[in-house]
């Protein structure tokens, strides 16, 4: 496989023509636009199931702590793994053959997991689906790295990133329709088959970009690379902040179905479309708002793209507790438009400001270290705590013990408020593009 993609990349080198860094023409919105497509779909991959997690339960008889291994740690074991590795093949070899290859990996896995029958296969399809996803985002980063300039980047993995909100919003949407009509082994089968026709349009249209002279001259070794990105401050603190973040955001995306289904006696099919619509309207007019206003901003001084996302945090941690502990949905409705607003806007600030501290020759891996972190921490870690908390308070406040388990979730993002202050004091220092 990676001789094909060797080979792939040399001829992508050799026949593509860069643009001028000060235009963003119609070929770099192309390709940040098939990338967010591709983007939609991992996340509809991913999340969907958690609007289909109440059917599964009660078919397969499992736990709310056995819900959150199934959501969130399965998928993140294998994508923590595989993460570094394939991040390294895409940055010495073609990129869009290796998001092609896991794209198809991926879809195939989410259709298997509607065949389970049992905790354990359903964990094994899920892991399936986190090893296809870790070949994703790295290269999908490094290529839009190489198109956008600096003070563009921010605004082109802000559109890339508008593809998960709308992800998230087509699949609990979708998802919780088919689950509704066909049940939920025939919704996850139909969404994973797909992802099959996107595989190939990839492949096809999408043109690899040539890499910089000095990328080809300065190679090393894949634990180099980490062990020098790991040292620098700016680095490593704006990845444990985008990561600490996400255990709460993810955590809570994750039990947002449940917590309305169980707390508000609100249908699957209805659970799912208010908090499909409302995370896909407000993350996608988060992440574009949020790249526009680092455009702006960031000329006057550098560190905004350190400084913008973290405001965005720190404006969730309200809507958080209010949306936890009210008692009307109407409230839980509009804190949840305006904390899917700001917290993409972080999210997409946070992962933009990774590049500024991480050399073009690293940058697949180092996007990687940052996935991995989210990875095991928001998307592993997240639906897992909230699930075990929620599990350990149910003998004492029933129902209700998963609203209150989610009180975590702005606990994580005081934590990562820390983190992106140590990072803003350091960025002068380590910023290298």
């Amino acid at each position: 496989m990676l001789k094909a993609l060797h080979q792939g990349g040399e001829s992508d080198l050799s026949g593509t023509q860069a643009e001028p860094a000060t235009t963003i023409g119609a070929r770099r919105w192309y390709v940040v636009g098939l990338l967010c497509l591709i983007n939609c779909f991992a996340y509809t991959d991913r999340i969907g199931l958690t609007v289909l997690m109440e059917l599964i339960k009660h078919d397969l008889h499992l736990t709310d702590a056995q819900l959150g291994m199934v959501a969130g740690l399965a998928f993140a074991l294998f994508n923590v793994i595989l993460g570094l590795p394939l991040a390294w093949v895409a940055d010495r070899y073609s990129r869009v053959k290796l998001i092609t290859i896991c794209l198809t990996l991926w879809t195939g896995m989410t259709a298997l997991c509607g065949f389970a029958r049992s905790f354990p296969q359903l964990f094994l399809a899920r892991a399936g689906v986190g090893v296809g996803e870790a070949g994703c985002h790295p290269p999908a980063h490094s290529l839009i790295g190489d198109y956008f300039p600096r003070e563009g980047r921010a605004l082109g993995i802000g559109v890339f990133n508008a593809g998960a909100a709308a992800g998230v919003a087509g699949g609990m949407a979708l998802i919780g329709l088919l689950g509704e009509r066909y049940g939920w082994r025939a919704s996850m089968q139909i969404v994973g088959a797909m992802g099959i026709p996107l595989a190939l349009l990839t492949y096809f249209t999408l043109p690899e970009p040539p890499r910089p002279a000095l990328h080809r001259e300065q190679m090393e070794g894949l634990w180099r690379t980490v062990w020098t990105l790991v040292r620098r401050p700016a680095f490593i603190n704006v990845a444990l902040a985008v990561s600490i973040s996400l255990i709460g955001s993810q955590g809570f995306s994750v039990w947002a179905p449940s917590f309305l289904m169980r707390s508000f006696h609100m249908g699957m099919g209805a659970a799912g479309a208010w908090i499909g619509g409302i995370t896909a309207g407000s993350g996608i007019l988060g992440t574009i708002v949020g790249g526009l206003l680092t455009l702006r901003l960031m000329p006057r001084n550098p560190r905004w793209d350190v400084w913008l996302p973290a405001c965005s945090v720190a404006l969730c941690v309200p809507t958080f507790v209010i949306m936890t502990m009210t008692h009307h949905i109407w409230v839980v409705l509009l804190m949840k438009a305006l904390n899917s607003f700001f917290g993409a806007s972080a999210t997409s600030g946070g992962m933009a400001a990774l590049q500024s501290f991480v050399e073009p020759r690293r940058r697949a891996t180092g996007v990687a270290i940052a996935i991995l972190l989210t990875s095991l921490l928001g998307t592993g870690g997240g639906p897992y705590l909230i699930g075990l908390a929620s599990t350990a308070l149910e003998p004492m406040l029933g129902q209700d013990s998963l609203r209150y388990a989610l009180l975590l979730s702005p606990l994580m993002l005081v934590w990562a408020l820390v983190h992106y202050m140590l990072a803003a004091h350091s960025a002068q220092k380590d910023r290298v593009t």
